[in-house]
């Protein structure tokens, strides 16, 4: 089986601009972006409604702190990378045992680090947010959480072509899915070995279904039947 390399790297200018976007986008799946990731570690930030140019102060503000921070961030992008290094090969083992040996559709895909925890993913662009001051658990959780979207999207694309392959990927019902089987797939006792135990796995939107996505799961352990029966 060929496997992606995960190429893990720094964009500043991919952090100033999610950051600007989550800022006048705050709310999405039950939670506040901007409150709860963001404030939350740069408490300074909410002086940004004292600004006339708030983009022009977020700008700055990152900028900042990215080159007071230098070393800091730097020595745990480090330790990331090396975290990533020790679990990979086990992870994609994992990921070709739940998809039965399905192909990857990537070739690289790439971790940007943020020092906001807003960890989105790009799938036009093969690329995702990872939070420079999460632990390592947290860390390898983000990653790999990333990583499966690519494939299970790509999965679900190709076998329910007349339904999910015309949907929205990034909301409604085909991004609440799939957001789910993360959750249900990254709390199974493979998944807990890899990363160790994650508290409060999913959006607050989905609990329901994340019960019914475990319940499912535990059927057969089949991706297809499972995304048929969610489609239900």
């Amino acid at each position: 089986m060929n496997y992606p390399t995960i190429k893990l790297q720094f964009d500043q200018k991919l952090d100033q601009d999610l950051a600007w976007d989550f800022y006048n986008n705050q709310n999405f799946g039950g939670c506040d972006f901007w409150k709860e990731r963001a404030l939350k570690h740069h408490p300074i930030l909410i002086n940004i409604e004292l600004s006339e140019d708030k983009r022009k102060y977020l700008d700055n503000y990152i900028s900042e702190y990215y080159l007071s921070h230098k070393d800091e961030i730097e020595s745990l992008s480090n330790k990331t990378t090396e975290y990533l290094k020790q679990e990979q090969e086990k992870y994609f083992l994992l990921v070709d045992k739940i998809f039965k040996n399905y192909p990857w559709p990537k070739k690289e895909l790439v971790g940007n680090f943020s020092i906001f925890d807003f960890c989105p993913r790009f799938l036009e662009d093969n690329e995702f947010q990872v939070f420079i001051y999460d632990n390592r658990n947290l860390q390898l959780f983000t990653v790999f959480h990333e990583c499966l979207h690519f494939i299970f999207y790509d999965f679900a694309q190709k076998k329910f072509p007349k339904t999910l392959g015309k949907m929205n990927t990034d909301e409604g019902r085909f991004w609440d899915i799939a957001e789910v089987f993360n959750a249900v797939i990254q709390n199974t006792d493979d998944f807990i070995d890899l990363h160790g135990k994650i508290e409060n796995i999913g959006y607050p939107d989905h609990k329901d279904l994340i019960v019914k996505g475990a319940l499912l799961w535990e059927k057969d352990h089949d991706v297809y039947a499972w995304i048929s029966e969610m489609l239900k």
